[in-house]
Order: C-alpha cells, then sequence, then structure tokens
C-alpha cells in the first residue's frame, strides 16, 4: 500500500496539485513530501503497529538522535578523509557533490528546508522504515541491497556515478539496522544533505 501510495503521489500528484494551485515547482515539491509523509504515517498507524514498527515511537526518539548526531559525527570525518584523498590524486570533490541550487534567496530557503529536513523524513519513513523492514525477512544483506538500489535509482544524477546516494543508503540503512531507531538515519540524512548543500555554495 505504502508503495502504491508513493507512486502515485510521485507520478501524478504535482500535475493535480497544478491543476488547483499556480505555484513554483519547488513549492510543489514541498507540498508533495508532506502530503507523502502524512499518507506514510496514516498507513502506518492505521494497517501497521503504529510508529513502534518503523522505530518513531516516543521512546525511540531520544536514543535515535543520540545515534544519529554520533553517526554522522564519525561519517563527515571520513567524507572529509575521502575528499582530501580525491585532491591529492588531483580530481576535485567539489565537482561530485555539487548540487544545483535555486536562484533566489527565498527559494534556497525553501529549498533548504525541504532538501534537509521534510525530505529526508519523507525518504527516511518509505526506505528504512516501510521498505527496509519488509525486505528484512529475507536477511539484513538483501534488504541492504534492495532498498539500496531503490533508492540510489530514485536519485540517480542525470550524470557521473550515484556515489553520494549511494554511499548515504548504505550508511542510513546499518545506522536504523542498529537499533531500529528511524530518528537515527534521518539526522543522517538531514545533516548530510545539509553539508551537501553547503558544499553547493562554495565556488567550485
Amino acid at each position: 500500500m505504502s508503495v502504491v501510495t508513493i507512486m502515485v503521489l510521485e507520478s501524478g500528484g504535482a500535475t493535480l496539485l497544478s491543476l488547483f494551485f499556480q505555484i513554483p515547482e519547488l513549492v510543489m515539491l514541498t507540498l508533495l513530501r508532506v502530503l507523502e509523509i502524512t499518507c506514510l504515517l496514516a498507513i502506518v498507524h492505521g494497517f501497521g503497529q503504529g510508529l513502534l514498527c518503523v522505530g518513531l515511537a516516543g521512546e525511540q526518539l531520544m536514543g535515535g538522535l543520540l545515534q544519529g548526531a554520533w553517526w554522522s559525527l564519525i561519517f563527515g570525518f571520513v567524507a572529509l578523509a575521502g575528499a582530501v584523498l580525491l585532491l591529492i590524486m588531483g580530481l576535485n570533490p567539489l565537482v561530485l557533490l555539487h548540487v544545483p541550487l535555486p536562484g533566489t534567496v527565498g527559494l534556497r530557503v525553501l529549498f533548504l528546508i525541504t532538501g534537509c529536513l521534510i525530505g529526508p523524513l519523507a525518504e527516511e519513513i518509505f526506505f528504512r522504515g516501510i521498505l527496509y523492514g519488509f525486505f528484512r525477512q529475507w536477511g539484513v544483506w538483501f534488504a541492504l541491497s534492495a532498498t539500496t538500489f531503490l533508492f540510489v535509482v530514485m536519485h540517480s544524477p542525470r550524470a557521473g556515478l550515484p556515489v553520494p546516494q549511494m554511499v548515504g543508503s548504505i550508511v542510513f540503512t546499518l545506522a536504523y539496522e542498529k537499533r531500529g531507531e528511524l530518528a537515527a538515519p534521518v539526522i543522517i540524512h538531514c545533516l548530510g544533505n545539509f553539508a551537501l548543500l553547503g558544499i553547493s555554495l562554495i565556488p567550485g
């Protein structure tokens, strides 16, 4: 049900919203992500075992937040070491990690909110909380491979290898597998996207 919901919203949600509202594409994307979060949480609450089954229950939040902060710190140091290695090899890591940003300040702020908070929350509920939880019955490695593949397919850049998406998905999944607390990959995802957007502000 969650997969069908996301497919319907992703394929026809923007078109449906555009029929009633004349708003910029980024605003449309933000509304779509909020709608996806609402629908996914309603599905989990109505047909699953509530927020506990995806790792978002009240008692799971604080531990997940702390775990996510630690994972983000470690991930940040590893990413920094990788960037230094690329520089030593004569490659510019800024080109690999660059994200196109909107031109106006207002749209950049909205892009920041959507890309660093709303988007990661929607994606982690869907990919880790629901899909990974479903695929987990066939083992950790199958679930990790399947969710990473689907995550990369939905985020593949038009050119180049989707290295950040692949590495990110693996880290998010391992953090979730550790204790089943969804706040952990949400925090890592949010901070990772924030770092990518910050890097994109640096002239190449």
